[in-house]
């Protein structure tokens, strides 16, 4: 366990570094958090347009756009899906908000929600083809327009991948509300769930970069990534460096400060509009950014270096796999390993 948090920081610090001497690596997830803001804000704006005095929806509305927001720190923004936007009672789930609203306005904001997901994972797409040419190429190689138009004409099978997402989510979410320990063969319904879950975020970490990096179908990028699974191209375990426990902890940290210090100035009838508490909550927004960017960042640049490692050793015979070096990042996280 500390070995994993260990390996995560040296890798989040050399990924850091990569971004620093080469920052157009970490433009596109700037662009993602700004773009989470205004889909969140435009998502707020429909609700109220809607319902009007009804404030409880619209702050229901709000608040899972919220959750939103948050998947780009936690990833989810990656590449899990839309576990907020597409789960059970998520914004796109049609039990919740679906009687609450006309037809009109229902398909208003399920295509918000759908250019909201499309968009992060275009960006997503985008960093994942400058963190490859960086990688191989060298420093500066890449280009943004390049990178883009990449990412643009692989927009097919990035859409079926968010759909086969869905249905491995929404297949997740029903054996998680089963009721009982029996499950199938013997195994309980939410172990079943967790399988899928873990199955699906792994094999989706490694399909993106088969798409984006070598313009191949869903179903071409599928068997890339069962290939990369079944030819034990990885040496090591996703789980061995411990990125994500290190990503969602310290979004998390930083969330509950800003959060439990409003709180409690409010609590303690301190004024929210006064000089110092502005500044202190322009500070804390500023710093609810960085991380969030940085973590969207970070887990492409992971599993980017992942996927370089994979293709690396698949060129040369099995026997000197284990002579392959790691990607710069990568290599950093494991040295001493």
């Amino acid at each position: 366990m500390f070995d994993s948090i260990g390996r995560g920081f040296r890798l989040i610090w050399a990924s850091i570094k990569m971004g620093w001497h080469d920052k157009r690596l970490m433009v596109p997830s700037i662009i993602t958090v700004m773009a989470n803001i205004f889909f969140a804000i435009l998502l707020f704006l429909q609700a109220k347009t809607q319902f009007g005095g009804k404030s409880e929806v619209a702050t229901k509305m709000m608040h899972q756009g919220q959750s939103l927001f948050q998947q780009g720190a936690n990833g989810a923004h990656g590449l899990t899906g839309m576990p907020g936007m597409a789960g059970l009672n998520g914004a796109m789930d049609p039990t919740g908000m679906g009687s609450m609203m006309s037809q009109d306005n229902a398909m208003a904001v399920t295509g918000i929600l759908c250019v909201w997901w499309l968009t992060n994972r275009f960006l997503e797409g985008v960093t994942t083809a400058l963190v490859y040419s960086h990688l191989t190429e060298g420093k500066g190689s890449g280009r943004f327009g390049a990178a883009a138009s990449a990412v643009f004409t692989s927009l097919p099978a990035i859409i079926m991948l968010g759909l086969v997402t869905l249905i491995a989510k929404r297949i997740a979410g029903w054996l998680r509300g089963k009721q009982g320990a029996g499950g199938m063969f013997g195994f309980g319904f939410s172990f079943l769930a967790g399988i899928i879950e873990v199955f699906w975020t792994l094999a989706g970490h490694m399909i993106l970069p088969a798409i984006v990096i070598e313009g191949t179908s869903f179903w071409g990028a599928m068997k890339r990534a069962d290939r990369i699974a079944q030819g034990n191209l990885l040496t090591i375990g996703v789980g061995e460096v411990g990125v994500d426990v290190i990503c969602k902890i310290t979004s998390a940290v930083v969330y509950a400060v800003g959060v439990g210090g409003f709180g409690l100035a409010y609590y303690a009838q301190m004024s929210l509009t006064s000089p110092a508490m502005m500044i202190t909550g322009v500070i804390w927004a500023a710093l609810v950014l960085v991380i969030t960017a940085l973590s969207i960042y970070i887990r492409s640049a992971f599993y980017t270096c992942l996927y370089v490692w994979a293709i690396t050793a698949e060129e040369v015979e099995e026997a000197l796999r284990a002579e392959i070096a790691p990607p710069a990042p990568l290599a950093a996280a494991l040295a001493g390993r």
